[in-house]
């Protein structure tokens, strides 16, 4: 929960959060996924349970359902971008849920960092919204990475711009999410096993008229080309 003190969406800090245990939950299903890949199939069966337990807790504890969203923390009464992007990003909604939360996360804007518009822009295209995700790659406003390239920057700014955060500096390639972005979920080209032993092509191009793009794997070139009409 380390973000420039104007891109936290107004956040409000509990002893247990929702941002910290979203990526906890995460990380138990990654946990699985590698132990899976490596045969080790009694503790990816271990971390799998784990996960769903996790999971489960995860809602249970921040989930409102009266509003529709997760809440910041045990006890919190405010509800930030942050503590909703993470789990519909992480796939942690459950699916009767999810139109409300991503509502609720596409109402919220860029109310976040450079670091923390990764996980924005995964839980958009997860939940479909791949127009209004393509729409903050784009668009020329401060809270983006037009406004990076404006103000002369050769690499991605720790923030958006100097307004948030005046001691920043410019050596923060995490804040590149389109570099990832495009060829993830615009292309659409993601690994379903280890190594790219199975891969998904499912390109989310909303309105653009057309993609096309090469993507490197281990296995070999992957070449995507759509034309829409």
């Amino acid at each position: 929960t380390d973000w420039p003190q104007g891109e936290r969406d107004g956040f409000e800090f509990k002893t247990v959060n929702a941002v910290v245990n979203a990526f906890y939950c995460r990380n138990l299903r990654q946990m699985a996924e590698m132990a899976a890949a490596l045969g080790k199939e009694a503790d990816a069966a271990e971390y799998r349970e784990k996960a769903d337990r996790a999971a489960k807790s995860f809602n249970a504890l921040f989930y409102n359902s009266a509003r529709g969203c997760y809440v910041d923390g045990e006890g919190a009464a405010h509800a930030s971008l942050h503590a909703n992007m993470l789990p519909l990003a992480f796939g942690l909604v459950p699916e009767a849920e999810t139109a409300r939360v991503a509502r609720f996360v596409k109402n919220r804007g860029m109310a976040c960092s450079p670091y923390g518009a990764q996980y924005l822009l995964e839980a958009l295209f997860e939940a479909g919204l791949d127009e209004y995700a393509l729409h903050l790659l784009t668009r020329d406003d401060p809270r983006g990475w037009v406004n990076m390239m404006r103000s002369g920057s050769t690499v991605t700014t720790e923030a958006w711009d100097i307004r948030y955060k005046p001691n920043q500096d410019w050596n923060h390639a995490w804040g590149a999410a389109p570099a990832n972005i495009l060829p993830r979920y615009v292309m659409g080209v993601r690994p379903l096993e280890a190594g790219f032993g199975k891969i998904l092509i499912r390109p989310q191009a909303a309105a653009l008229e057309a993609v096309q793009g090469i993507h490197p794997t281990v296995r070999g070139q992957v070449t995507v080309g759509l034309r829409q009409k």
